[in-house]
């Protein structure tokens, strides 16, 4: 449980470990090192000529290490302090750089057969549906700039277009893929965003060559290499994301649809051996979709996360009250019984949603739900059976508090659905008097103390369940059954 769910930037300072530093400089070696590699590679094995700074090979091969250290090091400081919150998640930056290293690497062996043949706008492409869009465009950037050099160092002055369109094909294609389409993308979206970049790169290149050369003919000699380019590119970002999804065990908005279909193996379990769970588990997706997008998160991560985080009910479903049809077990234990019984379905929730290989996002959720709360009914029940002092903590939940807003949002959710349900004639007034209770008590306790929820996202939260209340508990016609069918 060392990976993270990944804790959104807004405004408030966190102190990832010192160790997180260290691991991330780790990572950025390997990539110096693969890539310096390759880079030794082409020089030793592809003839640089005079090029554009006239290098001889050993010159070629020292200023190699000063730059990409300098776009490393550049790189490096851009995680550091830009996106801080990324260290709460190696894994995460692992699959980023891996993804960045690939596109870097592959233009390296690109260009020693044709400097037209770059892949411009691949990495944002493919880090995208990983990572949020200020990743997508910096990684691309850099790996453009990186292949930019290599060409700088090894072509003759009459390429020079090919520099030129590397450099802005690469700024601007990188800045369509990634900021000219919504980030939840269907798959014919995502079809649609490489095509839109691919046009892009046409036409950037004849306009290129025929402003600097004032002749079109150089354009017509090389389109085919750039509709190669464009064309790998559309083959890699559809067949290497589901590759990377797998590997790295991330979530993007395909993994999460697939997540939710009712066939997946957890979801499935739970309609069949706890349909209680089950239903519970929809109720508070949908409260939690609508709170998501109220405060800018992603809905569709929320949704999955509802829909998981009581998976740990089935090891134990005639326990919990919305499984039960008349007996309840609890009345024949101790209640320290109990109250182990029911906070143990946070940890056993993430123990299979791991052996799922359900992505750390959403498996985090189960033992954050909860975070360290109090089972009062069972600490008020030991109360009632012994004369001495009882110890809170012992009757606590013993997960962890939400690191993230969409635990923060699942954690209101899941109290909100089973207390309104449980209400006699609720009303919009009691609802919101409900939740104002119910996010004051865990604010005093400390459960959002350690995630960037603000007042203001709390609000908006309790607003959002106000509003939905209506849509999901409204009252229905009463219809009277009589033989002979059903009149209304």
């Amino acid at each position: 449980m060392q990976d993270q769910t990944e804790k959104p930037s807004d405004g408030i300072s966190y102190k990832p470990p010192k160790s997180a530093y260290l691991w991330l400089a780790g990572i950025f070696a390997i990539v110096f090192a693969v890539i310096y590699i390759a880079l030794v590679l082409f020089v030793y094995f592809v003839k640089t000529g005079d090029g554009l700074l006239g290098m001889n090979n050993a010159e070629a091969y020292s200023l190699y290490v000063f730059v990409f250290l300098f776009f490393l090091v550049a790189l490096y400081i851009y995680f550091i302090v830009s996106r801080k919150e990324l260290l709460f998640s190696l894994k995460r930056i692992g699959a980023l750089m891996t993804i960045f290293t690939f596109v870097v690497v592959l233009n390296i062996v690109l260009i020693a057969f044709n400097p037209y043949l770059v892949c411009v706008s691949l990495a944002s492409m493919l880090v995208l549906p990983f990572s949020k869009k200020s990743d997508a465009f910096v990684l691309n950037a850099f790996a453009c700039w990186i292949s930019s050099f290599v060409l700088i160092a090894s072509l003759n002055q009459d390429m020079f277009p090919a520099i030129a369109f590397t450099l802005l094909t690469g700024m601007l294609c990188g800045a369509i893929a990634t900021y000219t389409f919504p980030s939840n993308m269907t798959r014919i979206v995502a079809l649609l965003r490489t095509v839109v970049a691919g046009i892009a790169t046409f036409a950037v290149y004849f306009v290129l060559l025929s402003t600097y050369r004032l002749d079109f003919r150089p354009f017509l000699d090389n389109v085919m290499y750039i509709g190669i380019s464009v064309g790998v590119e559309v083959l890699l970002a559809a067949t290497l994301e589901p590759v990377v999804e797998w590997i790295f065990n991330l979530t993007s908005d395909f993994k999460l649809t697939e997540l939710i279909n009712h066939k997946a193996p957890l979801i499935r379990r739970l309609s069949t051996e706890a349909p209680g769970t089950f239903n519970h588990s929809l109720a508070v997706a949908n409260f939690a979709e609508i709170c998501a997008d109220a405060i800018g998160e992603d809905p569709y991560l929320a949704r999955a996360c509802a829909y998981y985080h009581d998976v740990g009910k089935l090891n134990n479903v005639e326990y919990f009250t919305e499984n039960q049809a008349g007996y309840n077990p609890h009345d024949e234990i101790l209640p320290e019984v109990s109250a182990e019984i029911i906070r143990k379905h946070a940890t056993d929730g993430y123990e299979l949603c791991k052996k799922h290989r359900i992505p750390e996002e959403v498996a985090r959720i189960t033992v954050e739900h909860h975070g360290t709360l109090p089972i009062m009914y069972f600490y008020n029940k030991a109360k009632s059976l012994t004369d001495g002092e009882v110890d809170m903590d012992e009757y606590r939940y013993y997960g962890e508090i939400p690191t993230g807003k969409i635990g923060a949002i699942i954690m209101i959710c899941d109290s909100a659905e089973a207390a309104i349900r449980a209400m006699d004639n609720p009303t919009g007034d009691k609802v919101d008097k409900l939740l104002k209770g119910m996010i004051d008590e865990r604010l005093k306790l400390g459960q959002f103390d350690n995630c960037a929820i603000t007042m203001k996202d709390l609000t908006a939260i309790r607003l959002a369940i106000v509003g939905a209340y209506g849509g999901l508990y409204h009252k229905r016609i009463k219809y009277n059954i009589k033989s002979g069918g059903i009149n209304v």
